[in-house]
């Protein structure tokens, strides 16, 4: 099949991991590897600046580190993959264009099956709306866990060199 294909493609060329199935292969987001991150594949462009952005800060971080599952759910969002995990904060970052019916499942199961870990995660917005906003507070998230990126896009777009723009 045509996606058969292009799963082989992107598994040839690099830019495919393991949890990449099932995903969308006709998503706008530029995925790849970056030079500049050692090497690391990203799913956006938007993701890899947040990582230049810990990287230029000098926070440690962890991309992909730890699925956790939903236990005894058998369809639909059955597992969440954070996207950063920073061990100095002891922090999960989540890097977020916007909020699709599927991350606000996955998140209300985070706060349902493993509530130890939901107070540590940050919802890094790219687009923080007044919407989007009171969507994550009635979820559960608090003030501090929710934070808006275009602030820091605009300070260090022009002082680290390889930002994508």
């Amino acid at each position: 099949s045509k996606i058969d294909k292009m799963l082989d493609t992107r598994k040839a060329n690099g830019n495919w991991t393991p949890s990449m199935a099932g995903n969308n292969m006709y998503s706008r987001a530029r995925a790849g590897k970056r030079k500049d991150l050692d090497n690391m594949f990203f799913r956006s462009r938007t993701e890899a600046n947040y990582a230049r952005y810990l990287k230029h800060t000098k926070q440690e971080f962890d991309y992909e580190k730890q699925t956790f599952w939903f236990e005894g759910i058998k369809r639909g969002t059955r597992a969440y993959i954070p996207d950063f995990y920073l061990p100095e904060l002891d922090e999960w970052h989540e890097f977020k264009g916007w909020l699709d019916k599927k991350s606000i499942t996955k998140m209300k199961r985070m706060k349902k099956y493993h509530p130890e870990v939901f107070p540590k995660i940050r919802m890094i917005m790219e687009r923080l709306t007044p919407k989007t906003k009171r969507t994550l507070l009635d979820i559960g998230f608090k003030e501090h866990q929710i934070v808006d990126f275009k602030p820091i896009n605009l300070e260090y777009k022009d002082k680290i060199k390889e930002w994508e723009k």
